[in-house]
C-alpha cells in the first residue's frame, strides 16, 4: 500500500527529521497489520497537523483515509511530542481494529 504522508507543522523546522521518524515508525510497529487488510493497490493518505504553544505543550490531529474509509483523532496539552504522536497513532490503531 502506498501512503501518502502530509506533515502540517510550521513552529517545528527543527524536529521536521525527528517527526517523519515518529511518523515512519508508527506506520510500521502499530499500524502495518492493520493496514495489511487493504489490497496493495490501495491507495492512501496520512495527515497530521501538529501545533506548539507559548507554555510548551502539544496539540495534535491525525487523519487517516485508507481505501475510501476515514479514521481520526486528535489529542491536547502534551508535554511531550513524542508522546502525542505515539498518542494520535495508538487512536487510529484503535479504530482500525474494530
Amino acid at each position: 500500500m502506498n501512503i501518502e504522508k502530509i506533515i502540517h507543522a510550521k513552529e517545528f523546522e527543527v524536529e521536521k527529521e525527528y517527526i517523519a521518524h515518529e511518523i515512519d515508525k508508527n506506520l510500521t510497529e502499530k499500524l502495518d497489520a492493520y493496514l495489511r487488510k487493504y489490497p496493495e493497490t490501495a491507495e492512501a493518505r496520512l495527515e497530521i497537523t501538529l501545533t506548539r504553544w507559548k507554555h510548551e505543550t502539544f496539540d495534535g490531529k491525525i487523519s487517516l483515509w485508507a481505501n475510501g474509509e476515514t479514521y481520526r483523532s486528535n489529542r491536547e496539552e502534551f508535554k511531550k511530542l513524542s508522546d502525542l504522536i505515539d498518542h494520535l497513532f495508538t487512536h487510529i490503531k484503535e479504530q482500525l481494529s474494530k
